[in-house]
């Protein structure tokens, strides 16, 4: 008993360290993408929409009509196979003109993960959306045949969209914040978030 305890101690430890060790992210990554959520574009926002559209495009997201040109959005991109569960997201982006030809953007990734395809609850009505009001003591908002997510999407700053972005806009700016967070790695003396004249 107590060393079938220990080896499932010790299976769950190793799971944990494994999960913590795939979300770690690199310092130097960080540093970057912290960067690049301050960054403000010497770019009219019309035409850095079109660097936003063309990048989301290559992610393979599909754009959304919106009726503000300085807000972008897309459909849900499914990564995984729905049977068996899959990551789903989407991205929303919005351009802040800022005067003298300047933007800055602030982008957002909504995103959940649903657990495959299951049969309906008892208790949820099939092929009814929510509609807030419940029958019998029961709401519910599952629809027969669509993946279940146990929890609410949720929505994050998407650094790294923004990091790619800035790269994309100007990446002579780009060379010169790595460089800046390779210096700063290798020494610890330099801010690499601290204003610069580039």
């Amino acid at each position: 008993m107590t060393s079938r305890l220990a080896i499932r101690a010790t299976a769950g430890l190793c799971l944990l360290g494994a999960l913590g060790c795939a979300t770690t992210k690199d310092p130097r990554q960080q540093l970057l993408e912290g960067t690049s959520t301050n960054a403000v574009y010497k770019l009219e926002p019309a035409k850095l929409a079109d660097t936003v559209r063309h990048l989301l495009t290559e992610q393979q997201y599909e754009l959304l009509p919106t009726s503000d040109p300085l807000y972008i959005k897309t459909t849900w991109r499914i990564d995984g196979a729905l049977d068996m569960g899959g990551s789903w997201s989407r991205m929303l982006v919005q351009l802040v003109p800022l005067g003298d030809g300047r933007t800055a953007v602030r982008a957002y990734r909504m995103g959940y993960t649903t657990t495959g395809m299951a049969p309906s609850h008892p208790g949820l009505a099939a092929n009814q959306k929510d509609t807030g009001k419940s029958e019998g003591g029961v709401t519910g908002s599952y629809v027969s045949g669509e993946p279940m997510s146990p929890a609410k999407p949720s929505v994050i700053r998407a650094a790294d969209f923004e990091w790619t972005l800035l790269n994309r806009a100007d990446p002579r700016l780009g060379a010169h914040l790595e460089a800046r967070a390779d210096d700063y790695i290798a020494h610890g003396d330099l801010d690499p978030s601290a204003p610069t004249e580039e």
